[in-house]
C-alpha cells in the first residue's frame, strides 16, 4: 500500500495511489480518518484497504494533483549522523561507537516535488539523500527484536543542509532546519511491500549526475537498532520520522565541492520506494 498527502499546501487530503492515479479516501469511505497520521493513530490499514477494494471513491490522475510530504508535520524529526561506512571512509573519521543524534524541525518538511529554497544566509547547501522510517504507534524502550512492530513504512528523503551553518555553529539543528529543507515522499510505502529495509539501493542524482548511489546495507547501524536505541532515548509517537543516514558523495567532502545552487534540480531515489524531484530556486 502507497499512502499519499495530495492537495495544495496546508490543505492536503489522505490517499492511496492505485494504478497511476489517487483514491482519495474520505470520499471512499466517510469514517476514515483524513490524514495519513490518523490512518496511523487508529491502525485503519485494513479498513483502507476494504476502501480500496471497494470500488467506490474519486480517483484522480496522480500527474494532475501536487502530492504533499506524507507526513506533513510529524510530531520530530530525529536523524542518525555519520551511518554509512562509506560516508564515513570519505571524511576518513572513525565509525562511531554509538548512533549520532540530531533533530530536524518539522517545519522544514515539503512535497516530493515541491522547490528546495536557498536561505540568503546559507552559501554552502548540499544534498545528502536517506531513506526514512514512519513511525507507526507509540514507541518507549524498544527491544531490537521487536522494532519492526513499530514501523508504518518506509519513504525518501532528502537532508538538505548548509553546510556553513553546520560547521560555524558545531551543531547540527539550524543548518538542517531551514524550510524547505526535507524534501519527503512520494509515497509512504507500507512495511508489507519492503521485504528487507537494509537492501535497498539508494542514489541521488543532481542536474542528470550521479552524486550518490550506495546500498543500505552499508549502514553502519541498521534499522532495529535505529529504532532501539533511539526509543531508549526518548519516547516516539505515531507518524515520527527517522532519517537514517547518507552515503557516500555528499557535496562538501567532494574535490572540488559541489554545493547546491538556484537552478539544479535534484533527483532522490530508494528501491522499491520512489523519486523526489525536487528544483533549487
Amino acid at each position: 500500500m502507497r499512502l499519499v498527502s495530495f492537495g495544495e499546501r496546508g490543505q492536503e487530503r489522505v490517499g492511496v495511489a492505485v494504478d497511476g492515479d489517487i483514491l482519495d479516501l474520505v470520499t471512499a469511505d466517510v469514517t476514515l480518518p483524513d490524514s495519513v497520521v490518523g490512518i496511523l493513530e487508529q491502525d485503519a490499514f485494513d479498513a483502507v484497504a476494504r476502501a480500496v477494494e471497494s470500488g467506490r471513491g474519486t480517483r484522480i490522475s496522480e500527474d494532475g494533483v501536487r502530492l504533499g510530504a506524507p507526513i506533513t508535520r510529524p510530531s520530530k524529526i530525529v536523524c542518525v549522523g555519520l551511518n554509512y561506512h562509506d560516508h564515513a571512509a570519505e571524511q576518513n573519521v572513525s565509525l562511531p561507537e554509538h548512533p549520532l543524534l540530531f533533530s530536524k524541525a518539522s517545519s522544514s518538511v515539503i512535497g516530493p516535488y515541491d522547490e528546495v529554497v536557498l536561505p540568503e544566509e546559507c552559501k554552502q547547501v548540499d544534498y545528502e539523500v536517506e531513506l526514512a522510517l514512519v513511525i507507526s504507534c507509540q514507541a518507549t524502550r524498544v527491544t531490537e527484536a521487536d522494532a519492526y512492530g513499530y514501523i508504518a513504512g518506509y519513504t525518501v528523503a532528502n537532508d538538505v543542509t548548509g553546510r556553513d551553518i553546520q560547521f560555524r555553529q558545531r551543531q547540527w539543528h539550524q543548518g538542517k532546519s531551514y524550510d524547505t529543507f526535507c524534501p519527503l515522499g512520494p509515497y509512504l510505502v507500507t512495511k508489507d511491500e519492503i521485504p528487507d529495509p537494509n537492501t535497498l539501493d539508494i542514489r541521488l542524482m543532481l542536474n542528470g549526475e550521479t552524486m550518490q548511489d550506495s546500498n543500505t546495507d552499508n549502514l553502519i547501524f541498521n534499522v532495529p537498532t535505529m529504532i532501539s536505541r533511539i526509543s531508549h532515548a526518548m519516547t516516539l509517537f505515531p507518524g515520527d520520522i527517522i532519517l537514517t543516514g547518507t552515503p557516500a558523495g555528499v557535496g562538501i567532502f567532494r574535490d572540488p565541492k559541489i554545493l547546491l545552487k538556484a537552478g539544479d534540480y535534484m533527483e532522490t531515489y530508494v528501491a522499491g520506494i520512489g523519486t523526489l524531484k525536487n528544483n533549487v530556486k
